[in-house]
C-alpha cells in the first residue's frame, strides 16, 4: 500500500484559528517521543480527503521543515454543528513499535437484517487494538447477515489479522439484534442508501 504524504507548516504566532480555517488550513499539533512538539497547519482539503478515504487510524507520512516521517492521527476535533475539522492532534510513530488505536466498526448487511424485521443496536462504535502502526486497519467490518433476534456479537467473536491483538474485554457486546418497528426499519433503509452514496463518492475521489 502506498503511503500518503501530507505537508505541514509551522503555525505562525498571532493568527487566530478561525482565520486559518477560513484560508483553507486546519490547525493542529504534532508530537512524539523523538520530536519536539510543534504547532502546525495542514491544508484542510488534503487532510479531509485522507481521512475520508482511509479513516482516522490510517498511517501516513508528514513532511515539514523539522521532521519527515510516519505519523498517525491521535485525535480529531470537529465543529458540533458543521462537523468540519477544527483541530487535529498528530502523533509521530516508530513503525517498529506497537501502538494502541481505536478502530471504527462498520456494520455490513444491515439491509438484509432489516428485511427480516431486525434492528441492529450498537453497543460499541470502536474496538481498541494493538499492533504495528502499518497494520492498524482503517475500520473493522462486521457482517450481521443471518444474525437472529436476541443474538449478540461480542468482542471475542471478531476476526482480526494475526498481526493485531484486541485489547477490549472479549465478553463486551459490540452489537445486538432486536425486533424493530416499521419506522425503525424504514430509517435503516434510508441510511443504507445514504451510505451507498457516500461509498460511491469516495470511489470517485480515488
Amino acid at each position: 500500500m502506498t503511503k500518503r504524504t501530507l505537508i505541514a507548516n509551522t503555525r505562525a504566532p498571532g493568527i487566530k484559528a478561525h482565520q486559518l480555517r477560513k484560508e483553507g488550513y486546519t490547525p493542529g499539533v504534532i508530537y512524539g517521543k523523538d520530536i519536539q512538539t510543534s504547532q502546525v497547519i495542514i491544508e484542510s482539503k488534503s487532510l479531509n480527503s485522507l481521512l475520508k478515504q482511509a479513516g482516522n487510524s490510517v498511517l501516513f507520512e508528514i513532511a515539514m521543515e523539522s521532521y519527515v516521517g510516519p505519523v498517525r492521527v491521535k485525535e480529531v476535533q470537529r465543529d458540533p454543528v458543521t462537523k468540519d475539522i477544527i483541530h487535529v492532534d498528530i502523533q509521530a510513530v516508530n513503525e517498529k513499535q506497537k501502538v494502541k488505536a481505536h478502530v471504527p466498526i462498520r456494520i455490513q448487511d444491515n439491509h438484509e437484517a432489516s428485511r427480516r424485521g431486525i434492528v441492529i443496536q450498537r453497543q460499541k462504535d470502536t474496538v481498541l487494538v494493538e499492533g504495528l502502526p502499518q497494520n492498524i486497519p482503517p475500520q473493522l467490518n462486521i457482517t450481521v447477515r443471518g444474525l437472529r433476534q436476541g443474538g449478540n456479537i461480542r468482542i471475542g467473536d471478531l476476526e482480526v489479522s494475526e498481526e493485531l491483538s484486541i485489547i477490549d474485554n472479549s465478553e463486551d457486546i459490540v452489537l445486538s439484534a432486536v425486533k424493530g418497528s416499521k419506522l425503525e426499519i424504514e430509517s435503516i433503509t434510508e441510511d443504507d442508501h445514504s451510505q451507498e452514496n457516500d461509498t460511491d463518492d469516495q470511489g470517485a475521489e480515488g
